[in-house]
């Protein structure tokens, strides 16, 4: 996938775990996401991803569903947007990723 990344203050997330802002946690765009009428039992919730961005790696665990994402967007935690992309000015685009 190649998509743009943001990032968001997490919480609860669709798939039914709270987390924090200094998680390598990602939110992926709903279309991806496909959830069915119970979030929490999404088959991608709890998989790894890595993120890449000008050569640099980056895993992250799939715990939300970004609903203002489109096409293959991530929302991702503070800390991860930033070890993602250390001068990124809150959204970055042409940044890819896979499920591992």
């Amino acid at each position: 996938y190649t998509g743009e990344i943001t990032y968001y203050d997490p919480g609860m997330g669709s798939c039914g775990e709270s987390h924090s802002s200094d998680e390598m946690i990602a939110a992926v765009a709903f279309g991806v996401m496909k959830n069915g009428a119970n979030p929490n039992a999404n088959p991608l919730c709890g998989k790894t991803i890595t993120i890449s961005y000008k050569g640099k790696q980056t895993k992250a665990k799939v715990v939300d569903t970004c609903p203002g994402c489109t096409g293959a967007d991530l929302d991702l935690s503070p800390s991860l947007f930033k070890a993602v992309a250390p001068s990124g000015d809150g959204r970055v685009a042409g940044v890819e990723w896979w499920f591992d």
